[in-house]
């Protein structure tokens, strides 16, 4: 619920001074200037009390002129090293401000010292200790709203934004890049007959094998439900990695309960980035090339991998950004 009480009213009350010197024009955006003005008030406000006084008292001027003259310029010099010492005394307000500037701006953590006692040593550990835990904080909240919550592999909102950073560079380097979209054969069927915890044991399963699987540069997401993405960054021997992928899954049974084992198989399709599709367009390709896999593997009940560019299949429209592809 947003306040209804204007941003500082609060606190108004404390800061009856500042409010004053603030309506003050001279000084009306300065912060060293009211402290400029404090320290006029304090040195040379007594200095002109005092030569007033000796004008009403008559004093010999000849006798006084020299004190007098000593005393104007040694409170001018110590009115301008008093405004030189309140200049550095404010450094630790202009870091404070800094730091949160850059912070809400960059995302730059900042490095203030946190070992002076005082106030404004106090307002820069604050700061500090603020922003570093925010910082920790948004990572966490990052972390959790990119990671699948089952397989702790990424997740569709982050996969699209991978995808998007993927298909940015592709179109700056002028080198292409693969993406190979897995589905998990007949998962509706191993959902009826061993329960939706099967089902997810699978899910993981098959996450951790493509993840294993991977190259360090390579991505991989699970795209939704029994689904999943793995982009290849710039991979030569295709073929090669592909089967690896596909033999790691065929070999590897996943327990979906203790003392039963199940062979995961898998459709995949494989498509290369062409310049100007776009991440739908990528997308789509990887997507019919699965669904050719889907056929085979409805023949013979094994995995399948099919390549977009070795099928005789007519272009299919991209569809639009943020559409579920279906199962």
């Amino acid at each position: 619920m947003v306040s209804k009480i204007p941003p500082g009213r609060t606190v108004l009350a404390r800061m009856a001074m500042y409010r004053r010197l603030s309506g003050f024009s001279p000084v009306r955006g300065s912060y060293a200037g009211k402290f400029a003005l404090a320290a006029f008030v304090g040195l040379l406000v007594p200095l002109a009390i005092f030569i007033l006084y000796l004008l009403v008292a008559r004093a010999d001027w000849q006798r006084m002129y020299p004190v007098l003259a000593a005393l104007v310029l040694a409170s001018f010099t110590g009115f301008l090293g008093t405004l030189w010492i309140l200049k550095e005394l404010l450094v630790p307000i202009d870091l404070t401000a800094e730091a949160l500037r850059d912070y809400i701006d960059r995302r730059k953590v900042p490095d203030l010292p946190i070992d002076f006692p005082d106030r404004a040593g106090r307002l820069m550990e604050g700061t500090q200790y603020t922003l570093t835990q925010l910082h920790e904080t948004i990572n966490r909240l990052e972390r959790v709203s990119d990671t699948d919550e089952l397989t702790g592999i990424y997740n569709r909102r982050a996969g699209e934004k991978r995808l998007a950073e993927e298909v940015a560079r592709a179109e700056r380097d002028l080198q292409t890049f693969q993406i190979a979209f897995f589905d998990i054969n007949d998962f509706k069927g191993l959902n009826d007959r061993f329960g939706h915890s099967a089902g997810d044991a699978c899910i993981s399963h098959l996450a951790a094998l493509l993840q294993l699987n991977t190259r360090r540069g390579d991505w991989v997401v699970r795209w939704g439900g029994d689904e999943f993405v793995v982009g290849l960054h710039r991979n030569r021997a295709l073929k090669m990695v592909m089967g690896r992928i596909v033999d790691a899954i065929e070999t590897s049974p996943c327990e979906i309960s203790p003392g039963l084992e199940l062979r995961v198989r898998v459709s995949c399709g494989v498509a290369d980035y062409r310049f100007g599709s776009g991440a739908t367009g990528v997308m789509a390709d990887a997507d019919a090339a699965m669904y050719a896999a889907k056929e085979f593997s409805r023949g013979d009940g094994q995995s399948h991998v099919c390549y977009r560019s070795e099928l005789d299949l007519p272009e299919r429209k991209p569809k639009p950004a943020g559409t579920a592809l279906p199962a």
